[in-house]
């Protein structure tokens, strides 16, 4: 277990959340998205990621998202898997590898502007809300790993 990047990142997210990130088992998923108590859970995706060895980590999607054979192949190519029926798509990353939640958030980003007209409003802005958590999680991984290259 990454415990620097776990601390790292529990004190990045837990700003809005009621985390007591001493009181957490290891294996505790973080939660990464953007969901407050107003939005309804069929309407959203959430975003937990769980800290592995050597700064791997466990990036799971699930709830309202659209899925492509894009999507499927690219969470093969990283260990993990793209499942429309539980409507969940898991990654495992290294923090080196963790550009390919950009190619992750473009390929949701396409599916969503593709969608059947009756759930493209939801669909859009729920697109829009995970891809934005993505972003955010990407960059908060580079500040972690700059921060480590500053104070090894």
């Amino acid at each position: 277990m990454s415990s620097k990047l776990r601390r790292y990142l529990l004190d990045a997210y837990a700003e809005k959340k009621d985390i007591l990130p001493e009181k957490i088992r290891k294996d505790f998923p973080i939660q990464i998205d953007d969901q407050d108590d107003d939005d309804p859970v069929s309407d959203f995706c959430n975003i937990f990621v769980v800290v592995k060895k050597n700064n791997c980590f466990e990036i799971e999607l699930f709830g309202s998202i659209h899925f492509s054979k894009e999507i499927g192949d690219l969470a093969e190519i990283y260990g993990g898997f793209a499942d429309e029926l539980s409507k969940k798509i898991v990654l495992n990353l290294s923090i080196k590898q963790v550009e390919a939640l950009i190619d992750l958030a473009k390929k949701i980003r396409k599916i969503a502007a593709i969608v059947n007209q009756e759930d493209l409003a939801n669909s859009r802005n729920t697109s829009a809300r995970t891809i934005s958590s993505l972003y955010r999680f990407v960059r908060i991984i580079k500040e972690y790993c700059r921060t480590q290259t500053a104070n090894p």
